[in-house]
């Protein structure tokens, strides 16, 4: 089994790699949290919102696992593999003198306030630098979306500074803070702070 295979396990989380026949719970998932998550995505036709388009987007991901580019894990609760709560993934793998992998993530509005991106955040930074070998791992956040800055704040990464008109928003080129994440910072991190469990 591949790295890009694993199932990462938190104390009250599992984080799966989503597959195409996960396309409606993440269809689900998507038509739940569209208007939560509007503000802070790409702006979205309504074929986004089709089950076509969702496995499209799985069969995407699952090519990129197998080419070792990235993965896309659904977050779920322990007892409960079956409603998606959240994405995070790890996508646009460069090898070579970088060794870098940029993270995403959201989280269902009815979990939010829980700790929950937190945990699955450490997680995915464990697995990243123990599994994936990379040396360091970065996320692009809005300035304005206070709750992501806090998530990656927690976890421990750094600001590295602002990129202007970075990223297309909801039709705007907005700018975005780049946080990164090195090996060298786990290594400075409190032990209790980055367990597996």
């Amino acid at each position: 089994m591949s790295a890009f295979d694993s199932i990462l396990h938190t104390g009250r989380l599992f984080l799966r790699p989503l597959e195409p026949d996960d396309a409606p719970s993440l269809l689900q998932y998507a038509q739940d949290n569209r208007v939560w998550l509007e503000p802070w995505e790409p702006a979205r036709s309504e074929s986004y919102y089709t089950l076509e388009v969702q496995r499209n987007i799985l069969c995407q991901c699952q090519h990129d696992r197998r080419e070792g580019n990235g993965v896309l894990f659904g977050i779920f609760e322990q007892g409960n593999g079956r409603k998606v709560l959240g994405r995070i993934s790890i996508s646009g793998i460069v090898r070579g003198i970088w060794q870098n992998g940029f993270i995403g993530y959201s989280v269902d509005y009815t979990r939010t306030g829980r700790g929950y991106m937190t945990e699955s955040l450490r997680r995915v930074v464990l697995y990243s630098f123990a599994e994936l070998d990379l040396h360091r791992v970065q996320a692009s956040i809005l300035p304005r979306n206070k709750a992501s800055v806090r998530v990656a704040e927690k976890v421990g990464f750094r600001s590295e500074g602002l990129a202007s008109r970075y990223m297309e928003i909801d039709n705007v080129w907005e700018d975005h803070v780049i946080y990164a994440f090195t090996v060298e910072d786990l290594r400075d991190a409190v032990p209790s702070s980055f367990s597996a469990k």
